[in-house]
C-alpha cells in the first residue's frame, strides 16, 4: 500500500521542525555553556512567547531537542552524514524508511536501509491506524 506523501511530511515535520531556525551544537562544543548562559540572562532559556514553531521535545542517543529555546544538542557533527543518522534515528519507528538523501550546498550523502515491519493502514486513505484500529483521518474502523 502506498503511504500518502502529505502524511509522510506531517509525520516527519512533527519532529524535524525542532531543527528549523534552531541553533544546533555538539554536546562537546565549548560555546554551549556560554550560549545557555546568554539564554538564561535574556530570559529565553525556557521559551519566549513569540516561539510558536516548536516541535515535540525529544532525547535520543544521538540528539536532544530543547524546543522552548530552539536548541538541538547532538553527539554527531552536523554534516549531511550526521544529519542522516539523526533523522533516521528519530523516524525509524514512525516511517518504514528505505532511503534518505541529504544535500547541503555542494555536499550530498545518501544512505539506504532495509525496511522492516509492517503497519496496519486504512484501506481508504493509507493513514496508519491507531492502537484501537481506527483511522485518525477518516474514521475507518478495522473489524
Amino acid at each position: 500500500m502506498v503511504f500518502p506523501c502529505n502524511e509522510i511530511q506531517k509525520t516527519a515535520w512533527a519532529l524535524l521542525k525542532n531543527f528549523d531556525h534552531a541553533l544546533i551544537l555538539r554536546e562537546d562544543d565549548p560555546l554551549l555553556p556560554a550560549v545557555l548562559g546568554v539564554y538564561e540572562a535574556q530570559g529565553i532559556k525556557n521559551g519566549a512567547p513569540t516561539n510558536t514553531m516548536k516541535g515535540a521535545a525529544f532525547m535520543t542517543e544521538l540528539a536532544t531537542a530543547y524546543p522552548d529555546c530552539r536548541l538541538v544538542v547532538t553527539k554527531e557533527t552536523m554534516t549531511v552524514e550526521g544529519m542522516i543518522k539523526i533523522v533516521y534515528d528519530l523516524l525509524k519507528d514512525k516511517l518504514n524508511i528505505a532511503k534518505i538523501t541529504f544535500t547541503s550546498g555542494v555536499n550530498a550523502a545518501c544512505q539506504e536501509y532495509k525496511p522492516t515491519g509492517t503497519v496496519d493502514r486504512c484501506p481508504l486513505c493509507g493513514i496508519a491506524l491507531d492502537e484501537n484500529g481506527a483511522c485518525p483521518k477518516c474514521g475507518y474502523k478495522k473489524h
